[in-house]
């Protein structure tokens, strides 16, 4: 996931954090919850499917929806494979 950089802001394990000079992001095992056309309708239009939209200053949304639909289904799987958040 270097390629993108989700470990700058989402934490070393993704499961949220980061910080410092990037913003905190959340933990991305929430994806697990998602269907995988969620998951790319959220990268294509920065709108997740709970309706909240996506700061593009803090999550470059538009640059990972130019993905093609093999990139970014590899990568919902991968967020898949995320330890489940504990409630």
């Amino acid at each position: 996931m270097r390629y993108v950089g989700c470990r700058d802001c989402h934490g070393a394990n993704l499961s949220g954090g980061g910080g410092g000079l990037t913003p905190a992001g959340p933990n991305l095992a929430v994806v697990r919850g998602w269907t995988q056309d969620q998951f790319i309708t959220t990268m294509r239009t920065g709108v997740d499917p709970g309706g909240h939209a996506l700061d593009p200053r803090q999550m470059p949304w538009e640059s990972i929806g130019k993905l093609d639909d093999v990139e970014l289904v590899a990568l919902y799987e991968t967020l898949r494979g995320l330890t489940p958040i504990q409630e």
